[in-house]
């Protein structure tokens, strides 16, 4: 948190010189030093959030990879030779147990061109998908699984931090 403190710091100063680099050191310090005595900061909780940041970007490329790829599905539905679409509801349960998760799980697949999360209902997602195609394996996404090791991840930390208060 030190060194993060003091290159932010250091990076809105503009420049760097020896002065700012001093006062930014008795800066952070002293902000680190109030972290960790008042607001149950802890260098644990620190690795744990750094992990969390790692999981939390590779589901935004994995949900970045997932439009590009339902995008050019699509073009092939729009100006290829199909004739007909065969819409289809596929309703599942979900095993994320926090509503958060099973919220950006629903906007996620909202994202995904050619799929809508029509209804939500606790742990049960309807999902309205253009083609049959579409429809296959909408039950078991890797946006689920993603979501699912956030999750755990998050429990690890809570539980680490239950510990660290004990």
């Amino acid at each position: 948190m030190l060194l993060v403190l003091l290159a932010l710091w250091i990076l809105f100063n503009g420049r760097f010189t020896l002065e700012i680099f001093l006062f930014g050191l008795v800066l952070s310090s002293a902000l680190t030093w109030f972290c960790r005595q008042f607001l149950d900061y802890s260098p644990k909780m620190e690795k744990g959030a750094y992990r969390m940041i790692l999981g939390v970007l590779g589901y935004l490329w994995l949900l970045i990879c997932e439009i590009v790829k339902s995008n050019w599905t699509l073009l092939g539905y729009v100006y290829g030779r199909r004739k007909e679409l065969k819409p289809k509801l596929v309703t599942f349960t979900t095993p994320l147990k926090s509503q958060f998760a099973r919220n950006l799980l629903s906007n996620s697949i909202t994202l995904t061109p050619g799929t809508i999360t029509a209804m939500q209902e606790g742990q049960k997602l309807t999902v309205h998908c253009l083609d049959e195609a579409m429809a296959e394996g909408v039950e078991d996404q890797a946006f689920q699984r993603k979501l699912l090791a956030l999750e755990s991840k998050a429990d690890e930390i809570r539980t680490e931090k239950k510990e660290a208060a004990e």
